[in-house]
């Protein structure tokens, strides 16, 4: 890809905890040269490098013809508990994200990052880390040059809706811990491994 005027990357889910982490790495990284943030409403921030565009994510198709992005990052989801049904949050964290690749790619996208989980699986009989593996198995097809999931069991931090089980495990987290293996280990954000992209 053509980065010689800086890099132009399309985000989602820039208003939740991974989000807005990323979209304030974005904003700072000397690479990068342009942020399109797709938000359902208007949320005030501004930036010389950031453009936000109001999208409905159920109906998401072509982004405006001026729109030319080099990478994609994707930190779209939510709980079964928050959505309401089975099929409310796979339109979130299957449907809504495979239209946003999807979208990129058409406006020139080659790299992909997505926010997955540990032990995704789209063989799984659990409806959470199913749906993961099914995103990760469907974002594959799409024709990247590139793709980072990123799988983090228990997130560390604070966010917007009020999740009581969350904030009881984020609670626990230091006492338990030292004694999960692999990676069931909370994670604290912080800028991942792969930091700064490799564009």
């Amino acid at each position: 890809m053509d980065t010689a005027a800086g890099l132009r990357v399309l985000l989602a889910g820039g208003t939740g905890l991974v989000g807005g982490h990323t979209l304030n790495l974005l904003l700072k990284a000397p690479k990068v040269a342009q942020v399109v943030s797709l938000v359902r409403k208007p949320t005030g921030m501004t930036h010389p490098k950031l453009r936000e565009l109001v999208v409905d994510f159920a109906t998401l198709g072509d982004l405006p013809p001026e729109v030319r992005v080099d990478a994609v990052l994707c930190a779209l989801g939510t709980t079964r508990k928050e959505a309401g049904s089975d099929a409310a949050f796979q339109d979130v964290d299957l449907k809504y994200v495979v239209a946003v690749a999807k979208a990129a790619r058409r406006t020139g996208a080659t790299f992909f990052g997505g926010v997955s989980s540990v032990d995704a699986d789209s063989t799984s009989r659990h409806l959470y880390l199913k749906t993961k593996g099914m995103m990760e198995d469907y974002v594959a097809t799409l024709g990247f040059t590139s793709r980072h999931f990123l799988r983090p069991s228990l997130l560390l931090g604070k966010r917007r809706q009020d999740r009581p089980m969350e904030r009881l495990l984020q609670a626990l987290a230091p006492l338990v811990g030292p004694f999960l293996g692999g990676g069931w280990k909370s994670t604290a954000l912080s800028p991942p491994p792969w930091w700064p992209p490799p564009w």
